[in-house]
């Protein structure tokens, strides 16, 4: 069971490190687009029309496609002020915990951000700017990004929670059990 959990990670990790990969190129796009919309205003006078509304819907799927892959690498902000003082169980009880409630809360964006994106998507919801640019494909991302995100929790939850396997610095186990992740 323990080796099909693994392969399972680390087939979703391989995913996910595209979505990241695919994100950090996007923000490559959205820096061209900006520094390409300021250049030709300062020197030609001639912006390029809808760079503010495509940098606003690309926005949104660059930062949220990639949220799961940082919780995967342990990249988001953890306050340990006062789980530090607590032996290795408890602490991998309390993280496990943490885990869980953040499966939940993902969920339930994943949920709301969904029925959003199907609101938006059924009106054929739009932008009126300089460009008539559609809203709902950034909502489906949301709901997207949302749902990658909790599935990783969910596997974070069973990889420390069921199996042990978790971060060295408040394991007992965790050194062999990450080693073999990585194997």
């Amino acid at each position: 069971m323990r080796e099909l959990f693994e392969t399972i990670y680390r087939l979703y990790a391989k995913l996910l490190m595209v979505i990241a990969t695919l994100a950090a190129f996007g923000f490559f796009a959205i820096m061209w687009l900006i520094d390409a919309n300021s250049l030709s205003r300062k020197f030609f006078n001639v912006p390029i029309t809808g760079t503010l509304e495509i940098t606003e819907a690309f926005m949104v799927i660059a930062i949220l496609m990639p949220m799961a892959y940082t919780q995967m690498r342990r990249g988001h902000i953890r306050v340990t002020l006062v789980t530090k003082n607590f032996s290795p169980r408890w602490q991998r009880i309390f993280f496990t915990g943490s885990l869980i409630v953040g499966f939940l809360f993902a969920a339930w964006a994943t949920y709301a951000s969904f029925i959003f994106f199907l609101r938006s998507y059924a009106i054929d919801e739009h932008a009126w700017g300089s460009i008539r640019f559609p809203i709902y494909p950034s909502k489906g991302a949301v709901a997207l990004g949302m749902f990658l995100l909790t599935i990783q929790f969910l596997l974070d939850a069973i990889r420390v929670g069921v199996f042990g396997m978790d971060d060295p610095e408040f394991s007992d186990h965790g050194d062999e059990a990450d080693e073999q992740m990585e194997t």
